[in-house]
C-alpha cells in the first residue's frame, strides 16, 4: 500500500497539549464546571491508522471509494479471545462492515452485514452495542441536498451479538452469510419523537435541515429539521444524539427503553437539553463507567461551521428538565493531519476528501484519561485517529 504525504506535520511534535479559554465552552454555574481556568486541546497521539486494502463492497471502484470515505458510527467489544472486535456503519448504502483493532492497525473484514433488506438509503448514523445486542440508527432526516423525504432513514435496528467472536450471531452459526438472529427493525421512534414537545415541530415531511436553503432547493427554508447521528446504550436505555435541531446553543438527547422499543409497550421517552456551545451538535456518543461521552462539532448550519471546534464532553446520563451544561474535557486539534491517497493496487485507490469526526470508542479508561479512537466521514476508513482526553 502506498499513501502520499506524511501523516503528521512537525508541530505536532512539539507540542502534544495546548490550552485555550474555558470560556468559550464550558457556562458558568454548570453542574460539573469547577471554575477550570483552561481546557485542553489535544492532538492524536497516533494515525491515521493503516487499514490495508480497504473495505470493499464489490459496487465498482468510484463507488467502493464513496462508501470508504462515509464512516459514520462504531460500536466495539472483546471477543472471547479478547480481540477487540468492531461493527463499523456508513451514511452510503445498507451494510456494515466489521475491523479488528490491532497494533495502530484496522483490520478490515469481509463479511457483510446486511441492516436492511431493500436498496432505500438507511443513512446509518450510529452503533452502539450492551454486549447482547449491537444497535444501529438511522439518521431520520431529510435529505441535505434537497430536502427530500427520507422514509428509508427512519429506522432503528438490533441484531444479536455472539460473545464468542464479537459479531453478530448468526443462523446457521458460523455462517457468514446466514440469518442475523434476534433480528428486529424498528420504526417507531419517529412518531415518538413527534410525541416530544421539544422535538415536534422538527419532525414531520419536507423538515430542512439548519436554517438555510439546501442547495440543490434553493426555495425551500432551513426549519431545524431532526437529524440523528449519535447513538448510546447504556442499564436498558438508548440514547439518540441529535446534530440538529440545534438551537441556543443547545443540542437534545433522547433516551429509551430498548426493550420496549423494539417489543412494544411505554418506552418511557425522556429529553435532556444539552448546553453544547453555539454552532454545535452531537456528532457521537459513547457510553462510560458513570456517565456517557459526547463527541459536538459543526451543525447542520453551514454559515456557522466555519470554526467551530470539535469537542469531547462527559454527560453522566441523567435526564433534566432544564439546561444541563456536560463536562467539557478537551477540543480536538485536527491541523496536523494531512489527506491521504491510498494505494493497494489500480482497482483500489481511495483518496481523502475532508476530515469531519462522527464515530468514537473507548480503547482504555483509567481514572486519570480516556484513550479514545476517532473515525472521520470524509476520511478512507474513517482515517482512525486515537487521542488521549483527561477526565
Amino acid at each position: 500500500m502506498k499513501h502520499s504525504g506524511t501523516r503528521f506535520l512537525p508541530s505536532w511534535r512539539r507540542s502534544a497539549l495546548a490550552l485555550v479559554s474555558a470560556s468559550l465552552l464550558w457556562a458558568p454555574g454548570s453542574t460539573y464546571a469547577q471554575t477550570p481556568l483552561t481546557i485542553p486541546s489535544v492532538q492524536p497521539t497516533s494515525g491515521p491508522w493503516d487499514s490495508g486494502d480497504g473495505f470493499s463492497f464489490k459496487l465498482g471502484k468510484k463507488k467502493d471509494a464513496k462508501i470508504r470515505r462515509s464512516v459514520s458510527g462504531i460500536a466495539c467489544s472483546r471477543s472471547a479471545v479478547q480481540q477487540r472486535i468492531c461493527l463499523l456503519v456508513f451514511d452510503e448504502g445498507v451494510e456494515a462492515r466489521y475491523a479488528t483493532l490491532r497494533d495502530g492497525t484496522l483490520v478490515v473484514g469481509p463479511e457483510r452485514v446486511a441492516l436492511r433488506a431493500d436498496e432505500g438509503e438507511l443513512d446509518a448514523e450510529g452503533a452502539a452495542t450492551d454486549g447482547n445486542y449491537f444497535y444501529v440508527t438511522g439518521s431520520h432526516s431529510a435529505k441535505r441536498s434537497d430536502c427530500r423525504n427520507n422514509p428509508h432513514s427512519r429506522h432503528v435496528i438490533r441484531f444479536r451479538r455472539d460473545p464468542a467472536t464479537g459479531r453478530a450471531l448468526r443462523s446457521p452459526g458460523g455462517d457468514p452469510s446466514g440469518v442475523l438472529v434476534d433480528y428486529a427493525d424498528s420504526g417507531r421512534l419517529w412518531s415518538i419523537m413527534q410525541a416530544q414537545p421539544e422535538l415536534q415541530a422538527h419532525v414531520g415531511e419536507g423538515k430542512c435541515l439548519g436554517t438555510t436553503a439546501p442547495p440543490e432547493a434553493p426555495k425551500l427554508l432551513g426549519q431545524h429539521g431532526v437529524n440523528i447521528e449519535g447513538l448510546a446504550v447504556s442499564d436498558g436505555r438508548l440514547y439518540f444524539g441529535f446534530r440538529g435541531p440545534a438551537r441556543k446553543r443547545q443540542a437534545v438527547i433522547l433516551a429509551v427503553d430498548s426493550e420496549a422499543l423494539f417489543q412494544g409497550g411505554d418506552v418511557r421517552a425522556s429529553i435532556t437539553r444539552i448546553k453544547v456551545g453555539a454552532g454545535r451538535g452531537i456528532r457521537d456518543m459513547v457510553a462510560v463507567q458513570g456517565g456517557i461521552l459526547l463527541l459536538t462539532g459543526p451543525d447542520d448550519d453551514p454559515a456557522t461551521q466555519p470554526g467551530v471546534k470539535w469537542v469531547i464532553s462527559w454527560w453522566d446520563g441523567k435526564s433534566s428538565s432544564g439546561v444541563v451544561t456536560p463536562k467539557t474535557l478537551a477540543t480536538l486539534d485536527l491541523g496536523g493531519v494531512e489527506l491521504r491517497e491510498i494505494k493497494a493496487g489500480k482497482a483500489n485507490v481511495c483518496e481523502d476528501k475532508e476530515l469531519k469526526p462522527e464515530a468514537m470508542t473507548v480503547l482504555d479508561e483509567t481514572p486519570q484519561a480516556y484513550r479514545l479512537l476517532i473515525l472521520s466521514d470524509g476520511m478512507c476508513d474513517g482515517g482512525a485517529l486515537t487521542f488521549s482526553v483527561p477526565r
